[in-house]
């Protein structure tokens, strides 16, 4: 049976614009759509997922387990839940999204009901809890971020020590020799955050590698808390010149404190930080970042639950860690 990658290749389109063709979601030229259209004809590509649902006796619809920590800011989850509803559609399936506090129970409820085909965790931590009633059913899953024990359940995610360690030598190669390490709140590390405590320790390791001096300071949850507190570290005499950020609203807050003070970057401060591109054109930042890759992480979870799902017996449990990339901007001036 032809996938929609198949009928990406034939007609020399990505896929994104295949689903845009057969979803009507987003306009896409005629001479496009003729060409997509003949690769459906050509292929006999169905997106029937009723027809597909009554035949394989499934759901079509991936369950999207979202625990989000309150200290976590949430247009930068927005940006993960919309690539992976993107992403699901391509394959055919619907999100049903799972968000009751109480995850444990909601993967219980969603699984004795059938309610999903599999599901996609958001938010992981060390020893995720949501992990149990997976194991014990056999249901197929997909971990979006990486334990250090994963339990046999896949898992992918941005290779957040690399982009660490990216951030570290980009400001060490200026000739920086200190800069503050904006983190999120103690709490999120401290409930075993996947993805903050890797990039929290690689650029710890990283920075001493370099001879880099890190001043830790983290910041409160809430927007005017994260702005006074970016304020007092901008004022403060006492602390470097440098800024490696690690808090998606820190970051998103850092150019309405640098104008309270009438600081500019990079003559005044020089910045630079791990956030998602979509939050970037948000808020309208011009720093130099590793860029977090929702959308190249998301489509390639529900990838790979749907070959999960297709062959639960199939391969042996993956890991899969997406490589990051360095987007230059400027924001860092050579240290005198």
């Amino acid at each position: 049976m032809a996938t929609i990658g198949d009928v990406a290749r034939e007609a020399g389109v990505s896929r994104s614009t295949v689903s845009s063709v057969l979803t009507g979601r987003k306009y896409v030229s005629p001479e496009t759509q003729a060409k997509v259209d003949a690769a459906v004809a050509k292929l006999q590509f169905s997106v029937n997922a009723g027809a597909r649902a009554l035949a394989t006796s499934r759901t079509m619809a991936l369950g999207v387990v979202v625990g989000f920590h309150e200290a976590e800011f949430s247009p930068a989850l927005a940006a993960y839940l919309i690539a992976l509803s993107d992403a699901a559609r391509e394959q055919g399936y619907s999100v049903v999204l799972l968000t009751e506090p109480d995850g444990v129970e909601a993967v219980r409820r969603a699984i004795s009901g059938r309610q999903v085909d599999g599901f996609i965790l958001l938010n992981v931590v060390d020893d995720d809890p949501r992990l149990e009633p997976i194991n014990k059913a056999r249901y197929p899953a997909v971990l979006l971020g990486m334990p250090q024990d994963t339990r046999g359940v896949d898992a992918v995610d941005l290779d957040f020590a690399a982009g660490a360690a990216m951030l570290v030598d980009h400001l060490a190669d200026a000739g920086h020799r200190e800069a503050v390490f904006v983190k999120w709140p103690e709490e999120l590390y401290a409930a075993g955050s996947t993805y903050a405590n890797r990039f929290a320790s690689s650029a710890r390791e990283r920075a001493e590698q370099r001879g880099l001096r890190l001043v830790p300071i983290a910041v409160p949850v809430g927007p005017e808390q994260v702005r006074a507190t970016l304020r007092a570290v901008l004022q403060d005499p006492e602390n470097p010149r440098a800024l490696l950020i690690h808090n998606d609203a820190a970051v998103a807050m850092l150019p309405f404190a640098l104008h309270d003070l009438g600081l500019e970057v990079p003559a005044d401060r020089s910045v630079v930080s791990l956030h998602a591109a979509e939050l970037a054109r948000l808020y309208v930042l011009s720093f130099t970042s590793v860029e977090s890759e929702p959308a190249a992480v998301c489509q390639t979870a529900v990838e790979m639950l749907a070959k999960r799902i297709a062959s639960p017996d199939g391969p042996v449990q993956k890991r899969l860690i997406v490589p990051p990339h360095i987007e230059p901007k400027g924001s860092v001036q050579a240290a005198a």
